[in-house]
């Protein structure tokens, strides 16, 4: 394609089940909208035909971005969010395939993809009912563009159609003085599928007792008991914490908010089913570095990492190894990874940490050259991505921090262990 001519038409939002847009808009009018921050939506199509709408949420610093099939059912999802006046970020991208022209759109029997991105901003592929090699890829860097000025649409709707990136080739006309067809069915619409929850709280920040949890593992009952076992003193002389897989230890950089400089109790939090007590899982594991109450959490970041650039329900979080993950303090960084490189070797320092966390539920490792520790404990369900939480008190100091095993997600409290 050459010469795209984009025509745009402009109203309040989407009407799924005629598949066209409802409140139709004169430009001035979008364009105030725009200016304000009120939604609007933007139909662009090509030679009569519809391609792009974009869903525009000025105040909540969104863009949903929909591309059509053949049908006009939409196929492909871009969500976007704007971060600043020059950037904006691609959240996720999802995918569906239709097998013939009467499936209904977002059908849960056709074959999907969701796309998301990781903490180092790598695309995450999620496919269903389908191989990966029959969606569209994604590179880290395509995640990345600037904000469109209002009319100026055609760079986002190439990027999104998959078209080559030769922008004075693509431009935007005015809205047509004509309608565009109306599609032979329209079925009746159903809300698209959304990515599994992450979640907003810590979920192993909960008292000890005896728990309700769904779904059930590996056909065991659901009645699970929680408690609390402590791993040691956490010397802090730098008060910039690490949290990092034991193995990974030469890859890896301290949070952005520091803890107060001390030796801190580490308490490990631990379920076990009722009626298989040998199976203990680490369902998260605490640093207290202050005796108050914790009335807000947020997420413990690196820098460079952005919440902004998540998608809802994401989080950033830190790679378990070996069923592992490890607190200390940066001072100790060069001197653990020395001591943890012997890890092809069984009987080296990380084989015998591996041991001990194993047989004992936690493990201790000093640095020789400055003396700083290392603590090392089991956590969720086993080598996955798991989030770390700063809890702060009502005066805004840091209170604890938390790593969440992501065990106790579907769990309700039903009381005491009696």
């Amino acid at each position: 394609m050459t010469d795209a001519r984009f025509e745009a038409e402009y109203g309040e939002s989407w009407d799924a089940e005629r598949r066209a847009l409802a409140g139709p808009l004169v430009v001035e009018e979008a364009r105030r909208r725009h200016a304000a921050g009120e939604p609007y939506a933007v139909l662009l199509g090509t030679a009569g035909r519809p391609r792009v709408l974009l869903e525009v949420e000025g105040r909540k610093d969104e863009i949903a971005g929909w591309c059509f099939d053949g049908e006009v059912r939409r196929a492909w999802l871009f969500e976007f969010r704007v971060l600043g006046p020059d950037r904006m970020a691609l959240l996720r991208m999802a995918e569906w395939h239709y097998a013939d022209a009467d499936r209904p759109e977002f059908d849960a029997t056709s074959p999907c993809c969701l796309t998301t991105f990781d903490g180092g901003g790598g695309p995450v592929t999620q496919p269903i009912g389908a191989p990966e090699a029959q969606f569209r890829t994604l590179e880290s860097f395509e995640r990345w563009a600037e904000p469109p000025a209002f009319a100026a649409w055609a760079p986002l709707a190439v990027f999104m159609l998959g078209l080559p990136p030769q922008r004075e080739r693509h431009r935007v006309v005015g809205p047509a003085d004509r309608e565009y067809p109306t599609p032979r069915s329209a079925p009746e619409p159903r809300s698209r599928p959304e990515p599994a929850p992450g979640p907003a709280t810590p979920t192993a920040f909960v008292p000890p007792g005896c728990y309700s949890q769904e779904p059930f593992w590996r056909g065991h009952a659901p009645e699970v008991v929680v408690e609390t076992r402590p791993v040691g003193l956490l010397r802090m002389p730098t008060g910039h914490l690490v949290a990092a897989g034991p193995g990974t230890l030469d890859d890896v950089e301290a949070f952005g908010v520091a803890v107060p400089r001390g030796h801190h109790p580490v308490t490990l939090v631990v379920s076990w089913f009722v009626d298989a007590p040998d199976i203990v899982m680490g369902a998260g594991c605490r640093i207290d570095v202050k005796d108050a109450p914790v009335v807000s959490w947020e997420q413990a970041l690196c820098p460079g990492q952005d919440p902004g650039t998540l998608c809802e329900g994401s989080y950033f979080g830190v790679r378990a190894e070996a069923g592992m993950l490890c607190f200390f303090d940066a001072e100790a960084l060069p001197g653990l990874a020395e001591l943890t490189a012997d890890r092809d070797e069984p009987r080296g320092v990380w084989g015998e940490l591996c041991r001990t966390v194993e047989r004992d539920g936690s493990a201790e490792m000093v640095d020789p050259a400055t003396g700083t520790n290392v603590l090392a404990f089991p956590i969720g369900w086993g080598d996955e991505v798991y989030p770390v939480w700063i809890g702060r008190d009502a005066e805004g100091d840091v209170a604890c921090v938390l790593a969440d095993g992501l065990v106790l997600e579907d769990a309700t409290y039903l009381g005491p262990v009696e």
